[in-house]
C-alpha cells in the first residue's frame, strides 16, 4: 500500500465527506472550479478573501502584494487536494486535466535550479518555489491529488511517468540540501520525503528515501519537542501543526509496512498534554505566538488518538475533516461512537514548568499564564502575559498574528502593547528586528511561586526584558484565581531607581464594551465596567501604591485582533497609564458578574496595596459570599466569610 486510503476508500470517503462536512465539500468544489479558471485563493496570506486571477498559463511567480507568504503558500498546491477531493465528489474530468496542465505548466516554468546558495534553499530565499519548506510540502499535495484521481481515465501513462519523475526531482533536492533540524521547516521537509519514499517505492533510491527521511524525522523529534511535550517554538499554531507534521509520517509508516521508531511514536504522545491544555471551554485556544484565534486544538488531539490508536485522546478532542481523508469513513465512524460514549471530567489546573506555561481551571475559569522564553522567530514580545475565559465567555484575549509581511501590522501584533502585559517607556520587553527576528537580550522569565489548590491557583513571576534599560526595570506580577468565587487579583511590581511611564493593558474581544471609567475615591482607586454580549459585566478596581510623580489613570484605546491570518478588526483596549520613580505597586481586582443570575454587584470593600512591604489586601463580595485575601512575598491568606 502506497498511500493511508486504498482506491475503494477513498471513493467512499468522498461521497461521505460530502454528507458529513457539506460546507467544506461546497467550499472545496468551489476552488477547484475557480483553479480551472486560473483564479485562486491562497491561504495564509494578505490575499486570503480574494481571488486572484494568474493568467494563462498561471504565473507561478506571480505576487499581488509584498507579503512573501503568498508566492510560498501559492506553490505549496494546497489547491490541488480540492481539485482531487471535488473529483471524487463529481467525477468531473475537467478537475484531473487541470491538475494535470497545472503540473506540468509549474515543471515547465519551475525547473530545479542549479546548485542554489545554501541559504537561498533553504531558508528566506527570493520569492521563488525551491525553498525546501514548500518542495516538502508540494509533493504532498501532488501525492494526495494524484491518490484521489488516479482512476480517471484522463490521466495518460505518460502524465503518470511524468509525475514520477518530478517526484524523483524532488527527493534528489529534499536530499541535497538539510534544513536546522530545531525548527519545523525540516518536519516539512522530511514529511514530504518520506511520503515519496513510500509513494514511489518502487525507486531504486525509494528505500534510502524512507530511511533517511525517518532518522531526519526522528532528529527533529528530539530537538524539537522537549521534557514538557511543547514543540520549541512556544506557538499554539506551531505545536499543533508539529503533530499533524510528526504523525502523519508515523500513520503513513504504519499503513505502508514501513512503521517509524516506538520511541517515536512514545515522543510524539508526549505532546498530548500541552494540546490538551489548551483547549479552552469554547473549543478554541488561546493564540500563543504566531497562531491564530480560530486554532483548533481539540481538533489536534483528536488526530492524535487516531493517529496513536488512543481512545482517550479520541474521546477528549474533535473530529474533523482531516481525520475522515486520512483513516477513511469506517474508522471515522468508529470514532464517532467513541465520542458518543465520552463523559467530560473536571477542568484541572495544570503547569509546563519546564516550557513556562501555566493553566489554571475550574468549573466555571480557564485562564492561560505565560512566563515562557521567547521561543524563537515566531514568538511574541508577551512576558507575563495571560488570557481569561469565565463561563465560556473570552474577557481577555491574545490577539493572534494577522501576518508576517514586514511592517507597522507585523510589529503590532508582535509588540508588547499587544498583549496583556505591562509596557515600559513604551518599548517592547525583546527589541523587534524584523517579521522573523528578534534583538538581544531576549526577556527571560522566571518563576518564583506556583501554588496550585482546592481553593486558588497562584502564580508569582517576573520577566527581565527592562534590565537592558539604563536604568534597569524588574516586572513582577502575581496572579491570583479563586476557583470558589468569580474573582482574579492581579498584581504587577515595578523596581527601577529612576523615573518610568509604564502602561497595564488588558486586550478585549470586539463583542465587548467599556461602558465606564471612574474614580471611586482616593481611597478605592479606580473602577470600570465591561459588558459582553453573552449577559456577563466585568467588574474591574485599581489601587496603586504610594504618592508617584503622576496620577495613575485608566482609559479605553483602539486594539486590534486577528482571528485568522491576514484578516484583522478593531476592537477596544483598557489601558492603566502612569509614571512611577524608584518602585510601584498596580493592584488589580477583576469580579464577573452573570447578570442572569439577578444577584447584588459585586462590591469591594477594601483594596490596599503597599509597595515598600510588598503587601496587599482585598476584601470583596461576589455571588458567592464574603472574600478577604492577604498577599505578600512569601504568603497567601485567603478567608471566605463563613470561616469568620
Amino acid at each position: 500500500m502506497n498511500f493511508y486510503l486504498k482506491d475503494g476508500e477513498l471513493q467512499e470517503t468522498g461521497s461521505y465527506f460530502q454528507r458529513e462536512f457539506p460546507k467544506l465539500a461546497e467550499v472545496a468544489i468551489e476552488h477547484a472550479v475557480q483553479a480551472c479558471k486560473n483564479l485562486f485563493r491562497v491561504p495564509f496570506s494578505m490575499d486570503t478573501n480574494h481571488w486572484i486571477d494568474l493568467g494563462e498559463p498561471v504565473n507561478w511567480l506571480h505576487n499581488p502584494s509584498k507579503d512573501l507568504e503568498f508566492t510560498w503558500v501559492l506553490n505549496r498546491h494546497w489547491y490541488m487536494l480540492d481539485l482531487g477531493r471535488a473529483y471524487l465528489m463529481t467525477h468531473n474530468e475537467e478537475f484531473v486535466h487541470t491538475f494535470m496542465k497545472h503540473l506540468r505548466g509549474w515543471r515547465e516554468q519551475n525547473p530545479v535550479p542549479v546548485s542554489p546558495l545554501y541559504e537561498e534553499a533553504v531558508f528566506f530565499q527570493k520569492p521563488g518555489p525551491w525553498r525546501l519548506l514548500e518542495v516538502g510540502l508540494r509533493v504532498q499535495s501532488w501525492i494526495s491529488a494524484y491518490k484521489y484521481m488516479e482512476a480517471s481515465t484522463t490521466m495518460t501513462e505518460l502524465f503518470r511517468a511524468e509525475f514520477k519523475a518530478a517526484l524523483a526531482e524532488h527527493a534528489q533536492y529534499l536530499t541535497s540540501y538539510l534544513g536546522n533540524t530545531e525548527i519545523n521547516h525540516a518536519i516539512m521537509h522530511m514529511q514530504g520525503l518520506f511520503m515519496i519514499g513510500v509513494f514511489y517505492h518502487e525507486h531504486p533510491r525509494a528505500s534510502f528515501w524512507r530511511q533517511f527521511a525517518v532518522e531526519r524525522l526522528s532528529l527533529c523529534m528530539t530537538r524539537q519537542i522537549d521534557a514538557d511535550g511543547v514543540q520549541c517554538e512556544l506557538t499554539t499554531h506551531y505545536h499543533n501543526g508539529s503533530i499533524e507534521m510528526f504523525g502523519t509520517p508515523y500513520w503513513l509508516g504504519k499503513v505502508s509496512g514501513h512503521p517509524l521508531p516506538e520511541a517515536y511514536g512514545s515522543r510524539l504522545r508526549n505532546m498530548a498534554a500541552f494540546t490538551h491544555a489548551m483547549i479552552r471551554p469554547d473549543g478554541g485556544s488561546t493564540a500563543v505566538g504566531d497562531s491564530d484565534l480560530i486554532g483548533s486544538s481539540a481538533e489536534r488531539l483528536a488526530l492524535l488518538g487516531a493517529i496513536l490508536d488512543d481512545t482517550t485522546f479520541i474521546k477528549l478532542g474533535k473530529l474533523s475533516a482531516e481525520i475522515l481523508w486520512l483513516f477513511g469513513r469506517e474508522r471515522y465512524e468508529k470514532f464517532k461512537e467513541l465520542q458518543l460514549d465520552s463523559i467530560a471530567g473536571a477542568p484541572s489546573s495544570v503547569a509546563f514548568s519546564n516550557t513556562g506555561y501555566y493553566f489554571m481551571k475550574s468549573e466555571e475559569h480557564y485562564l492561560f499564564f505565560d512566563a515562557a522564553s521567547m521561543g524563537g522567530a515566531h514568538g511574541h514580545a508577551d512576558a507575563l502575559n495571560m488570557e481569561w475565559m469565565w463561563k465560556g465567555t473570552l474577557l481577555f484575549l491574545d490577539p493572534g498574528r494577522y501576518t508576517y509581511e514586514e511592517g507597522e501590522w507585523r510589529r503590532y501584533f508582535k509588540s508588547t502593547r499587544a498583549h496583556n502585559t505591562i509596557t515600559v517607556d513604551g518599548l517592547d520587553q525583546t527589541p523587534y528586528l524584523s517579521t522573523q527576528e528578534w534583538d538581544v537580550p531576549h526577556a527571560a522569565c522566571t518563576v518564583n511561586r506556583w501554588i496550585s489548590g482546592e481553593d486558588y491557583d497562584f502564580i508569582d513571576a517576573s520577566h527581565q526584558g527592562y534590565m537592558r534599560l539604563e536604568d534597569p526595570v524588574l516586572h513582577r506580577r502575581w496572579l491570583l484565581l479563586s476557583k470558589k468565587s468569580s474573582a482574579i487579583i492581579i498584581v504587577d511590581w515595578l523596581e527601577a531607581k529612576g523615573t518610568h511611564h509604564y502602561e497595564q493593558r488588558f486586550q478585549l474581544p470586539t463583542s465587548a464594551a467599556v461602558q465606564h471609567c471612574e474614580e471611586r475615591s482616593p481611597s478605592e482607586g479606580l473602577q470600570s465596567v465591561i459588558a459582553y454580549p453573552s449577559n456577563l459585566h466585568l467588574h474591574m478596581y485599581w489601587q496603586t501604591s504610594g504618592d508617584q510623580p503622576a496620577p495613575f489613570t485608566v482609559d479605553c484605546e483602539q486594539g486590534w485582533v486577528s482571528e485568522i491570518y491576514g484578516i484583522k478588526a478593531e476592537t477596544s483596549t483598557l489601558v492603566g497609564k502612569g509614571t512611577f520613580t524608584g518602585a510601584r505597586g498596580i493592584v488589580t481586582l477583576c469580579i464577573p458578574e452573570d447578570l442572569c443570575e439577578h444577584k447584588e454587584r459585586p462590591q469591594v470593600t477594601r483594596l490596599e496595596i503597599d509597595a515598600a512591604c510588598q503587601n496587599v489586601h482585598v476584601s470583596f463580595t461576589d455571588s458567592t459570599g464574603l472574600h478577604h485575601v492577604d498577599l505578600d512575598p512569601t504568603e497567601i491568606g485567603w478567608k471566605d466569610s463563613k470561616e469568620e
